[in-house]
């Protein structure tokens, strides 16, 4: 229908393809992420709006946070209505009316609707598509394509750093116009790959009974030199929403039931692991690196943002390595090795920031080289770790409801950490670092011993391991006797070796 030559591809080329249109929708969340730390050290910017302290600065960054959890609601009420691409078209063009409020405000008033906007697009589109990408990405190789996806996430920080660096020393509105109006570019991309002939996740179709389409996107999806055919990943997909049965519940009723897949259970390991992702202090360092620098270390404007221009380098380096490793090494390895060496970092900046003598370059540049280590590490293990674990962890039925609820933890922290910044550095200065490095110590032992692994493994075979660990043989007899009244093969099993769709 229409123009749509991506409507052709398969296999291979049509799962990268969807990996693109992902990546470009967290460009644009990693762009946001850091944008507003240039801005709002901008002259134009103080003059335009009267020179806000840091407690109403803390609040215009913040409220795009709170956008984001307003737009992960909205996925939760209506994201399984509309499926995981309308979904994201949904998110992509709100993004757009909230950097055009953003451009042309004239006041703190309508800069924060602007903002508050722009994050209900985004909060949507972080909801909606690590699903989409998780339900149509192979297994084996499912931490790659999201790997990706997140290897943008530090390309749109990138981006965005470095754009407040190169109008560093513009004292005009430029230096606020530029990168505000560079926020519509993401979301365009997006839009014309999506309507141009990707397909809707087949995992959500048969959820919705819609056999013909769900077979159609499979087949699409489906590797030519796979041995098993898409008929067998057809039945695997459909006896685990037999399983899970759930027509007579509502999505909120479903989350609180645990049944065969447990259902709470793994809701609550996403909600914990993306509020895990933002007390781990992240955006304490990328919203306000250079309000740190200035503050504690009387760097000039421009310096400060060089230096938190190189912060997103190293990010986008660094994020190249889960896209690699992650799938052999796992997700839970990564992410406790990651928690731990953040901690470090931060108990160490901390140090540093309590006994840094006047104009010490000694101390300042120990303190640049630990920020930027923490960077390093974080963008090598948490920042695809906690956004790939939950759209893995959750099954099919509250999937989209359940990412929803990991995503709206994630904002809601996030809020809490940029709007307490500003004013936790002035009051309590570097013992906010301190607090920082408990608490990734603490997460770590936590996912150690909670969380189970998720490399390698379909979807469906996460969903058969937590009936079978807690579900018992209840769990197992509804399996069977969902498959026999369905007509299917119980032959085929399942097994964290099969590659599928």
């Amino acid at each position: 229908m229409g123009f749509q030559p991506l409507a052709r591809l398969r296999g291979t080329p049509l799962v990268y393809s969807i990996t693109i249109a992902s990546s470009s929708g967290f460009m644009l969340f990693g762009y946001d992420q850091g944008v507003f730390s240039g801005v709002i050290v901008a002259p134009w910017f103080l003059e335009k709006f009267n020179h806000p302290d840091a407690g109403l600065m803390g609040t215009v960054n913040a409220l795009f946070d709170i956008g984001g959890a307003i737009g992960a609601i909205i996925v939760f009420l209506i994201g399984g209505y509309l499926g995981r691409k309308r979904s994201i078209l949904l998110g992509s063009i709100i993004v757009i009316i909230g950097a055009i409020i953003q451009a042309t405000a004239g006041t703190i008033a309508a800069l924060c609707v602007g903002r508050i906007v722009a994050g209900v697009g985004v909060g949507i589109d972080t909801t909606a598509i690590p699903v989409w990408q998780a339900e149509t990405a192979p297994p084996k190789s499912r931490g790659l394509h999201m790997g990706l996806e997140l290897v943008f996430t530090a390309t749109g920080l990138l981006i965005s750093q470095w754009t407040n660096f190169g109008l560093g020393t513009n004292n005009g509105s430029a230096a606020f116009f530029i990168p505000v109006l560079l926020q519509i570019v993401f979301p365009a991309i997006t839009i014309v790959m999506l309507l141009s002939g990707l397909p809707e996740s087949p995992r959500w179709l048969i959820g919705k009974g819609r056999i013909d389409e769900a077979k159609e996107a499979l087949e699409r999806l489906h590797d030519s030199s796979e041995d098993r055919s898409v008929e067998d990943y057809f039945r695997e997909m459909q006896e685990v929403v037999e399983l899970e049965g759930v027509s007579e519940k509502s999505n909120f009723k479903l989350i609180f039931t645990s049944g065969p897949t447990q259902n709470l259970r793994r809701v609550l390991l996403a909600c914990w692991m993306m509020s895990m992702q933002q007390l781990g202090g992240i955006n304490s360092i990328t919203y306000y690196v250079p309000t740190l620098l200035q503050q504690f270390l009387r760097t000039s404007r421009y310096t400060s943002l060089w230096v938190a221009g190189l912060t997103s380098v190293i990010s986008v380096t660094c994020a190249l390595f889960p896209v690699f490793f992650i799938d052999r090494l796992g997700r839970i390895p990564l992410l406790v090795g990651g928690a731990v060496g953040q901690s470090v970092c931060f108990a160490i900046v901390a140090a540093l920031l309590a006994t840094t003598p006047e104009n010490s370059y000694a101390f300042g540049f120990g303190i640049i080289f630990f920020i930027y280590l923490y960077f390093a590490i974080f963008s090598g293990t948490w920042l695809a770790g906690s956004w790939m674990y939950p759209a893995e962890i959750l099954p099919l039925r509250v999937r989209g409801a359940g990412a929803s609820m990991g995503v709206f933890c994630y904002w809601m922290f996030n809020f809490l950490v940029v709007m307490i910044t500003p004013t936790a550095l002035q009051n309590i200065g570097y013992k906010m670092y301190v607090i920082f490095a408990i608490f990734n110590m603490w997460f770590a032992i936590t996912i150690w011993f909670i969380y189970p692994e998720t490399a390698g493994k379909t979807l469906e075979d996460i969903d058969m391991e937590f009936a079978k660990k807690y579900g018992g043989d209840n769990a197992l007899n509804e399996l069977e006797s969902s498959a026999s009244a369905s007509g299917f093969d119980k032959g085929h099993g399942t097994s964290v070796e099969k590659e599928s769709v």
